[in-house]
C-alpha cells in the first residue's frame, strides 16, 4: 500500500503533474493544500492575485500555525487512509503540515516525495503554463519566501525519495513508477 504521500519542491518543479500521475496509477485521492488558500482568497472577497494569495498564506500561518494548509484535509486523509486509498498530497512546503496529516493514521505507510528541477527548467514550464504564469522575478520571490519563512529546502533534504525532473514527460513517468515500486 502506498499510504500517504507529500510531494514537495519549488515552483514548477512538477509537483501537480506528479501527484495526478500518481492517483491515476493507484486510484488515490490527491489533496491539493493551496486550495485552502484559494477558498480563504474568496471568502474575504480579495482579488485572485499573487499578491493577495502570498499575503494569506502568510496571514493562515500566523493564526494557525505552520501547518494551516493542511488542517481543513485532515480528517479527509485519515478517511481515505483507513479505507486503504492512497493520499497524494499536493503540496508540502514545511514538516508541519506533513507531520500533521499523518498525526491521524501514525501507523499507515506515509513518504516524502521531493520532485526537484534547475531554476531555468522551472522557469521554462512555468511561463508557459495555461494558468497561474510566474515571471522570473515573481519566481524568484516565491522561492525566497519557501526558504526564509516556510523551509522548503529542507524537507525537500530530508524526503525519502528524489527525483530530479529535468526530462521528458515519459522519462519523469518511469522515475514516478520507480518510486510507487519502492513503496510497494
Amino acid at each position: 500500500m502506498i499510504g500517504l504521500v507529500g510531494v514537495t519542491g519549488f515552483a514548477g518543479a512538477g509537483k501537480t503533474t506528479a501527484v495526478n500521475h500518481l492517483a491515476n496509477l493507484t486510484g488515490g485521492r490527491p489533496f491539493y493544500l493551496g486550495q485552502t488558500v484559494l477558498d480563504e482568497v474568496r471568502a474575504r472577497g480579495l482579488s485572485e492575485t499573487r499578491e493577495s494569495e502570498r499575503q494569506v498564506r502568510i496571514d493562515l500561518r500566523s493564526e494557525k500555525g505552520r501547518a494551516a494548509l493542511a488542517i481543513p484535509y485532515v480528517d479527509e486523509v485519515a478517511e481515505c487512509l483507513k479505507n486503504g486509498i492512497p493520499a497524494l498530497v499536493d503540496a508540502i512546503f514545511n514538516r508541519e503540515e506533513f507531520d500533521l496529516l499523518r498525526s491521524r493514521f501514525p501507523s499507515g505507510p506515509a513518504r516524502v516525495l521531493a520532485i526537484d528541477a534547475t531554476l531555468a527548467t522551472r522557469q521554462a514550464r512555468l511561463a508557459r503554463r495555461s494558468e497561474r504564469t510566474f515571471s522570473a522575478d515573481e519566481l524568484r520571490e516565491r522561492e525566497n519566501t519557501e526558504l526564509k519563512q516556510l523551509a522548503t529546502d529542507a524537507v525537500i533534504a530530508a524526503a525519502d525519495y528524489t527525483i530530479h525532473n529535468e526530462q521528458t514527460l515519459e522519462e519523469f513517468y518511469c522515475r514516478l513508477a520507480e518510486f510507487m515500486t519502492r513503496c510497494a
